[in-house]
Order: structure tokens, then sequence, then C-alpha cells
């Protein structure tokens, strides 16, 4: 698999993550659980709602 592929290929898992993580906190999950449930720490969420929060206002 050349470069450009593999980058694509994590790009577009990062951006279901997030979908993943915000829909989560959207659904009242705390910040302990989505950590727990996607393996991130919990200042990786944190960072990732509030870069979110402008779009979900």
């Amino acid at each position: 698999m050349c470069n450009l592929s593999q980058g694509i290929r994590e790009k577009g898992g990062d951006e279901r993550e997030k979908k993943i993580i915000l829909n989560m906190y959207q659904n009242n999950f705390t910040f302990e659980q989505i950590a727990l449930a996607t393996g991130k720490d919990i200042e990786e969420i944190k960072v990732i709602i509030e870069k979110a929060e402008p779009v979900l206002a």
C-alpha cells in the first residue's frame, strides 16, 4: 500500500472516531465512559469536543 492511501485511510478513521466521540457526548456519556470505549485520554476527548462545540451549538 502506498503512503497516500495509508494517509487517506487514517484520515477517514480519525473522522469516524471523532463522530463517534461527539455522538457519545451528545448522548450524555461521561468523559470516562468515552475514554474507556475509545481508548483515548480524557484530555484528547475534551479537545475533540471543544473543537466541535461551535458546530454543535
